[in-house]
This record gives C-alpha cells, sequence and structure tokens, in this order.
C-alpha cells in the first residue's frame, strides 16, 4: 500500500480545520479534531495525544449524555484535484455503555445504499417482516438509504439532528454556522454532481446543465420583479 499523496494530506488537514471550526461553535467544547494519514488515505477525525480515535462528548443540561462519533476517508476524487469521502461515519452513543443510538454511515463502494441510516431501536413490526423475508430481526440491521452519493445527510444535519431531537447543548450562534456549513456542503455536491453528469454524458451532459442553469437564473430574475 502506497502512502498518501502529500497533496491530500495538505487538503484534508484544511478539511479537518473546517470540521473542527463547526464542532467547536455548536456543540463540542474543544474537539481534538485532526487528519492522520492511513495508507494512501487520510482520515479525518477526532484523536486523542496518541493517535487512537475518540468520541467527542455531548452534553444535555450540562450533565455528559451523549457521545458523537466523526470519522471521514480522504481521498481524491477520479480527477485527481478535489477532495472526496470514501467512507464516513456519524456516530451517537451511550457513553456509559458505548451503545450507539444512531448512525449515520457511507461507503462510496457499497453497491445498495451507500449513504444509510441504522437506528438502534427495536420494532415488533420490522422484526417480524424480517423474520418473515429470512432475515435477522434486529431493526437496527435495517439500512435506510438517505440521499446517495451526492446527498446524503452533512455533519451540519447530524448535529442539528442531535440538538433538534436530544436537547444537546449548543453554542451562542450556532444555528448560524450550521447554515454556513450547509450551505458550502450545497454548493460543493452541486459542483460534483454536476462533474458526474458530464462523465456520464459528455455528449449531452453539458447542454442539459447549461439548460438547467439558464432556467435557474431566470426564474430568479423572475422572482425579482
Amino acid at each position: 500500500m502506497t502512502d498518501a499523496d502529500p497533496a491530500l494530506t495538505e487538503t484534508a488537514g484544511e478539511f479537518a480545520a473546517e470540521v473542527g471550526d463547526l464542532l467547536r461553535r455548536t456543540v463540542v467544547d474543544e474537539p481534538p479534531v485532526g487528519a492522520q494519514v492511513a495508507g494512501d488515505r487520510v482520515v479525518v477525525g477526532a484523536f486523542d495525544e496518541d493517535g487512537n480515535t475518540v468520541d467527542m462528548p455531548l452534553t444535555i443540561q450540562g450533565e455528559h449524555r451523549l457521545d458523537l462519533r466523526v470519522s471521514f476517508r480522504c481521498i481524491f476524487d477520479y480527477t485527481g484535484a478535489f477532495l472526496a469521502i470514501d467512507q464516513s461515519e456519524f456516530a451517537l452513543l451511550v457513553p456509559a455503555v458505548r451503545h450507539p443510538v444512531v448512525r449515520f454511515d457511507y461507503d462510496r463502494d457499497r453497491a445498495w445504499a451507500s449513504a444509510h441510516v441504522q437506528l438502534h431501536a427495536e420494532s415488533s413490526a420490522v422484526g417480524f417482516l424480517r423474520a418473515h423475508a429470512g432475515k435477522t430481526s434486529e431493526t437496527w440491521r435495517l439500512h435506510l438509504p438517505v440521499g446517495g452519493r451526492r446527498f446524503r445527510p452533512s455533519l451540519e444535519d447530524v448535529i442539528e439532528f442531535a440538538i433538534a431531537e436530544f436537547n444537546v447543548d449548543k453554542r451562542d450562534g450556532y444555528s448560524q454556522r450550521i447554515e454556513e456549513g450547509r450551505r458550502r456542503w450545497r454548493r460543493l455536491q452541486a459542483k460534483a454532481a454536476i462533474r458526474d453528469v458530464i462523465r456520464d454524458d459528455p455528449t449531452l451532459g453539458p447542454d442539459e446543465l447549461r439548460e438547467a442553469i439558464e432556467q435557474a437564473v431566470g426564474s430568479i430574475g423572475d422572482s425579482d420583479e
């Protein structure tokens, strides 16, 4: 296995700084986020002083009630110029038992549901149906598809979920920082989707995209009148 491209290491380091800033300005006091080389990839996540991955504490009314796990395995895309995520994991866990509550996972090479949610809860109805389908009955083994490769949940979505559903303590101005990150995510994913369309159909793709952009610009102009 070859070592990671130095340019990838530098780009992933910049991405790690963005992730750390997002966490610091929303739900984590001092996120130990960094970038570590793992073969030909670079992992962005939370690490202790010895380089071991760690989960980050979240508080509810000042008490440590949840942990947040964040991990991105970074590569360059097929052009060799843009950062891409090979795998990612976001999880909320109960710290006392190290048991997940919910996981938001992504694996770009997974054939089905490359982006999916796994809810660690039980449902008798789901268990009944899975048993009759010849599958294990545990509800958490369901892979619920969410948005696919390009429009999967972002870390901002997971943070907002933790705040909205579990009342996790948040920092002043958190919503503005979440929206800033979400806008940046949408732009990046839209650009990546454009590259996908052109790569899939170099003949018709550019014309279709140009038409869609012209229609969008026209609709914005019409709304301003």
